[in-house]
């Protein structure tokens, strides 16, 4: 791998955990989300030093070709990804839907209680209510 190359994939892990460590601290992004985007920064900061001995590990596992083996891993990153957000995905629809469940719970009961209070309203208190008058006949 040239010199350059190696430099741009330094820069580019440093980029990404400047990147998802200020998104944690601005809280954008949750902590069990940013420890898989800090893994990824820290394997591209590490991968120009380790490339070497990568063509040695790829040819081991028996890949012939050792960019094979990156793409793999970062295949199997991003499936990892993928799978995390629809478990995330699937636990926020069930919350969502607990909660429409009791918005319509509350709306009810407090379509009761208005009806309740305007029921009151119409009809007069008791101290209120016309009293036939005492009557002579006794």
């Amino acid at each position: 791998m040239s010199l350059q190359a190696r430099l741009y994939l330094l820069l580019l892990g440093l980029a990404v955990l400047a990147i998802a460590i200020n998104m944690v601290r601005t809280k954008r992004l949750r902590e069990s989300y940013a420890l898989l985007w800090l893994l990824v920064g820290v394997g591209l900061t590490l991968s120009p030093f380790i490339a070497d001995h990568l063509d040695r590990v790829a040819l081991w596992l028996g890949f012939p070709y050792a960019p094979s083996l990156l793409l793999m891993l970062a295949v199997i990153g991003l499936l990892l990804i993928i799978f995390l957000l629809s478990i995330s995905i699937s636990r926020n629809s069930e919350q969502i839907k607990t909660l429409i469940q009791e918005i319509g719970l509350l709306r009810h009961e407090v379509q009761r209680l208005q009806d309740q209070i305007a029921g009151q309203q119409a009809q007069p208190p008791a101290h209120e209510l016309p009293h036939d008058p005492p009557s002579d006949e006794l």
